[in-house]
């Protein structure tokens, strides 16, 4: 259990979730997950117009060790007023290894700085059951909701 322990706190301390830089995109669109969850996802292109169009969206890097390994953003929605992940996503490549758990972390710990945000919410597809177990194992809980065929989760700090 220890050496579990200590591998996902190398792993945490490899990760980091940034804001990209223009250079970033090209690393970022190259990012792709396995063919059986790109229905569970937008593409990072869509994901990228849509920041560029709403800037209410955070868009981020994941990176590990330096090595762009994933995309994620986030924003405030106008209509609830919670801060949503609306999207996660670790390269096929680099599935397995952490990164998706060590990125959901981070972002975590970004939003709880943020004032005015007592929750976090995001949607999960019902198929996607690897990404529902690892929001659950941070205590997301479903809210009972389900939007754009999406069961909705939450975060409470």
């Amino acid at each position: 259990m220890k050496d579990i322990e200590q591998r996902a706190a190398e792993v945490r301390a490899a990760v980091t979730v940034r804001p990209p830089k223009r250079e970033d995109y090209r690393s970022i669109l190259s990012l792709r997950p396995h063919p059986y969850q790109a229905a569970y996802i937008a593409s990072n292109a869509e994901s990228l117009e849509e920041a560029e169009d709403n800037v209410a969206c955070v868009p981020l890097i994941i990176a590990a060790a330096g090595e762009p390994v994933g995309f994620a953003m986030y924003a405030r929605d106008e209509d609830d007023g919670n801060y949503w992940i609306y999207r996660l996503m670790i390269d096929a490549r680099f599935q397995g290894k952490g990164y998706g758990r060590a990125a959901l972390g981070h972002i975590l710990e970004q939003l709880s700085r943020l004032p005015g945000c007592p929750c976090v919410v995001l949607g999960v597809h019902p198929e996607n059951e690897r990404a529902r177990r690892i929001y659950e194992s941070f205590g997301f809980r479903y809210t009972g909701a389900v939007i754009g065929g999406e069961i909705v989760m939450e975060y409470r700090f």
